[in-house]
């Protein structure tokens, strides 16, 4: 089941970006429903008063504008809970990333 992520005072700071890969074909791999490569934007997500984590968020298409360090919110962020075996955890996708700027007004968080 995937589950829409509500991120509003939330605040994400670029760590680094990457193409995801087959591991078999070392090719990179496209989303299924439009054909367009994806990426993962590794985050750490800030809340106040909270403990900072750091995530994965997979993306369509190659993020523009942004670089590590860069304050970023994400567009339509879901979660999805996985299983293998005795592994287990939850992955995060959004249709876009794009930097944050101050004072942007957003249904999707202040800085997400």
């Amino acid at each position: 089941m995937q589950f829409r992520v509500d991120t509003d005072g939330m605040t994400f700071i670029v760590g680094g970006i990457r193409g995801v890969m087959d591991f078999e074909t070392k090719v990179q791999v496209l989303d299924k429903s439009s054909g367009v490569p994806l990426f993962d934007v590794d985050v750490m997500a800030v809340l106040t008063g909270e403990r900072p984590e750091q995530l994965t968020v997979r993306v369509v298409g190659q993020p523009s504008g942004i670089e590590i360090g860069t304050p970023v919110r994400f567009r339509d962020l879901s979660a999805r809970t996985w299983e293998m075996g005795e592994r287990h955890g939850v992955s995060f996708k959004a249709s876009r990333v794009e930097p944050w700027t101050a004072g942007r007004s957003s249904g999707e968080g202040k800085a997400a």
